[in-house]
């Protein structure tokens, strides 16, 4: 038996003892929804334990890929370090130390290829409905097409990111030109010579304007609310470099744990409100202001007010020298009404445009809609998070019986790579699907009072965060409740998750209902 050593945030090597390549107990059939980078993370887990034939993935679109996939805008590259947002194990030659979204991608399909992924995928198959029924202890999913897929174990890996939010403002609709958003950029539309309007001013505005500002005859960027950017500390890798990551044993691995540590003990210092750390961010953020721009009121305009970190740290060099360019304006007010022709600002300023590009993000709270997900006691998953969303340990909710979220409630960082957390989780759903092997149990679900005092520790571990200091971001939920990011490093959760607690969860047969009631919040 062969063992592979790797290594945890903490940056101290563990050893990881394969499982049995075969596994005995009771087969099941495990449905992941969603092919980005948490479903491929949650079908490697499936594979290392011997379990890979007995999973589907699921998706709607033709390919793998995820956010990757879909979003092909102008610029579009990570803001987190290529060394950690990469699955373990499977290292790739970066051409660049941020990298950009051909890149990703193109990693990701040959992670994909590599293991052989696309023999267990039903890819451009959506699906709408997902429906518990105790007494087979079995979800049945409906597919838009009119077909149904059953199945034991639903892992849904559809990620936060997917949704795409476009304001409702007045007169949205009757703008006549091409209106789009940055995840659904529309290639076929020439933005040279023309008049474009830029709405919103977060990590895909950032990236786009730079791009296309040299093309455009005029730039209109509708900011509500500004951001610390600050300058990305970005490099080509050379030759000899990419050479020796790839060829030199532990020369990736090194290079990981390094931009680990910097990213878990000095970027999080900053979200723990550290003055010190907080300053630093603060000065080399004032600092990219002063050298990109020299005009005084556009330096006002853009200089943030809010905590460095209350909202997402954003990274460029190129962002603040194209806002300054004579044919850009920034309009600091946001937008109020959409007309024919244009925009109104919430000044009363009349733009003119030719087209707008919609940078106003996505909803991350509601991740999983427009799919609807009914569990048991005719629970549905919409009504039961209508105010925030709570899941035990991130993963799973009480009334929804052997079903799992990857990066679902509480599980996106503001410092670090979400590819680590779904590692970690995936690892997990393998342990907890563990537990219905064995012939005894046909259900597992986690307790109300476990998935309760997480809840609360959640709640009380932000209190202290900067998120909490006051300022509106994509972070918080229409009732001001943080359900999206987890309130500690990476490290601390992956501890958590090591192990799967029993004791938090329901274990049960076919036919036998939870003693737990779950109550919809009203």
């Amino acid at each position: 038996m062969r063992h592979r050593t790797v290594v945890h945030s903490s940056g101290m090597p563990i050893l990881r003892i394969p499982r049995r390549s075969r596994p005995s107990g009771r087969k099941l059939r495990v449905v992941i929804v969603g092919a980005g980078f948490s479903g491929i993370a949650m079908a490697l887990a499936m594979k290392r334990a011997g379990r890979a034939d007995e999973m589907l993935i699921v998706d709607a679109a033709d390919e793998f890929g995820g956010t990757w996939r879909d979003n092909t805008y102008p610029g579009c590259a990570c803001d987190v370090p290529s060394p950690v947002y990469s699955l373990e194990g499977e290292g790739s030659d970066w051409p660049r130390f941020f990298a950009e979204q051909p890149d990703i991608l193109a990693y990701i399909l040959r992670v994909v290829d590599k293991h052989g992924l696309r023999r267990y995928a039903r890819l451009g198959t959506e699906i709408t409905e997902q429906r518990w029924d105790p007494d087979t202890a079995t979800w049945t999913l409906d597919t838009a097409d009119g077909d149904t897929i059953t199945a034991d174990v639903v892992i849904n890996a559809v990620g936060p990111l997917t949704k795409a939010v476009i304001p409702d403002l007045p007169g949205r609709d009757r703008f006549e030109g091409p209106a789009f958003h940055t995840a659904h950029w529309r290639h076929d539309v020439d933005l040279a010579g023309k008049r474009v309007g830029v709405i919103g001013t977060g990590a895909s505005a950032v990236q786009i304007i730079p791009e296309i500002v040299d093309d455009v005859a005029a730039l209109e960027v509708f900011q509500r609310t500004p951001s610390w950017v600050l300058p990305k500390p970005d490099r080509v890798f050379s030759s000899v470099e990419r050479a020796l990551l790839t060829r030199v044993p532990g020369a990736q691995w090194l290079v990981r744990t390094v931009t680990n540590q910097i990213l878990e003990h000095g970027v999080w210092r900053m979200l723990e409100r550290n003055r010190f750390a907080s300053g630093n961010v603060r000065r080399a953020g004032l600092a990219n202001i002063r050298k990109g721009i020299s005009d005084p009121a556009l330096r006002a305009a853009v200089t943030p007010t809010i905590e460095p970190g209350c909202k997402r740290i954003l990274m460029s060099n190129t962002y603040y020298p194209a806002l300054a360019r004579d044919h850009v304006a920034v309009h600091p007010s946001g937008v109020a009404e959409v007309t024919p022709t244009g925009v109104v600002t919430a000044d009363g300023d009349v733009v003119d445009l030719d087209v707008i590009v919609w940078g106003t993000g996505f909803d991350a709270h509601k991740f999983w809609a427009p799919m609807k997900v009914h569990g048991r006691d005719g629970l549905e998953l919409g009504e039961v998070w209508r105010r925030a969303s709570t899941a035990f340990n991130s993963v799973s909710a009480p009334g929804f019986p052997n079903t799992f979220f990857l990066l679902g409630p509480n599980s996106g960082t503001g410092h670090n790579s979400v590819v680590m957390v779904a590692e970690a989780q995936a690892d997990y759903v393998v342990k907890a699907m563990d537990v219905l092997r064995d012939g005894t149990v046909d259900w597992v679900e986690p307790t109300v009072e476990a998935t309760r005092a997480y809840a609360d520790e959640m709640a009380t571990r932000h209190e202290d965060l900067v998120w909490a200091s006051g300022c509106g971001s994509w972070y918080l939920n229409d009732e001001g409740v943080n359900d999206v990011l987890y309130p500690g490093p990476v490290g601390h959760y992956q501890r958590r998750v090591a192990d799967f607690d029993r004791s938090a969860h329901h274990l049960g047969r076919k036919g036998v209902v939870a003693p737990d009631e779950v109550a919809v919040p009203a």
